[in-house]
């Protein structure tokens, strides 16, 4: 329940962050929002283990030694990761270093929430899955994603170099 309720906020946030792209585009604070989204993003899954946790009774589940369907599927999943890797990438290859700073933060903005939601929707499931079958090895998986979601958070100097800013562009995204 805690999760949808950040779910909530980040489409509340990214709509929003659309709405900036106008010919008022705020680069500062396209660039809060998309932090904000990032951060709501975490902070919705550790919820969602959270309370996975307590409807395991408050106790971390043990490793089980079998490998069922559910385990198979979350391994399977894990490939989503590279999949939206491998989009993302290509949706910020296709970034024309001449397009105005409001077309490129928005594919960038776009590529980077195609990575996020793949990690997210991966996690999610592990965590569905330690709740169901109370198995330790659907909360490495969750873990995994948990780090390689952290590991791209958005920074100035990777919106800089992901998105092709220009010097000016730049210079202002960092006032």
């Amino acid at each position: 329940m805690d999760h949808l309720l950040f779910g909530d906020i980040s489409v509340f946030l990214y709509v929003n962050l659309r709405k900036m792209i106008t010919p008022q585009f705020n680069p500062r604070m396209a660039y809060r929002v998309l932090r904000i989204i990032f951060y709501s993003l975490n902070t919705g899954l550790l919820f969602f283990l959270m309370v996975g946790v307590y409807l395991n009774g408050m106790k971390i589940p043990s490793f089980h030694d079998e490998l069922d369907v559910l385990t198979i599927v979350n391994l399977l999943l894990l490939g989503a990761i590279p999949a939206g890797y491998s989009i993302s990438s290509r949706k910020m290859e296709a970034i024309d270093p001449a397009d105005p700073f409001s077309k490129k933060f928005e594919q960038f903005q776009t590529a980077m929430i195609i990575r996020w939601a793949m990690i997210e929707g991966t996690a999610i499931f592990a965590i569905v899955g330690m709740i169901l079958l109370q198995d330790a090895k659907q909360l490495v998986i969750f873990l995994l994603c948990i780090l390689v979601l952290s590991m791209n958070t958005v920074t100035r100097e990777k919106v800089i170099r992901l998105a092709k800013l220009n010097r000016e562009e730049a210079k202002v995204l960092e006032e």
